[in-house]
């Protein structure tokens, strides 16, 4: 069977929970880019972040055990929303990771 994405993520921590429940539950998946963004995380946005991959027959499983995880309240996601309001600040700041390796300044996950 091909194997198709469930979910992706931008956040090393969230993936490995959700790594351990998917083993938990015996489905056999595979995950893509969660080696160069645990060795490297400044190329997260870069390569996508991490992607689950699972068997066609078992998305809807899948979906639904990531789907059942009680919320946090409280929690407002940083993936997106600092990222997407500044397209070209934050195009630059990743070329400029690119090239020297730097993290991500302190100010760049502060919600406005």
């Amino acid at each position: 069977m091909p194997l198709v994405c469930a979910h992706t993520t931008l956040m090393l921590p969230e993936a490995i929970v959700i790594e351990s429940l998917l083993e938990a539950h015996g489905i056999r998946f595979a995950l893509a880019g969660k080696d160069i963004i645990s060795q490297c995380p400044q190329f997260n946005i870069l390569f996508g972040g991490i992607s689950f991959l699972v068997d066609e027959d078992d998305l809807e499983t899948v979906r639904s055990l990531i789907a059942d995880v009680e919320t946090v309240p409280g929690y407002a996601s940083i993936e997106s929303a600092g990222f997407e309001r500044r397209p070209v600040r934050n195009a630059i700041l990743a070329f400029a990771m690119l090239l020297i390796g730097a993290p991500f300044p302190f100010w760049y996950r502060r919600l406005q």
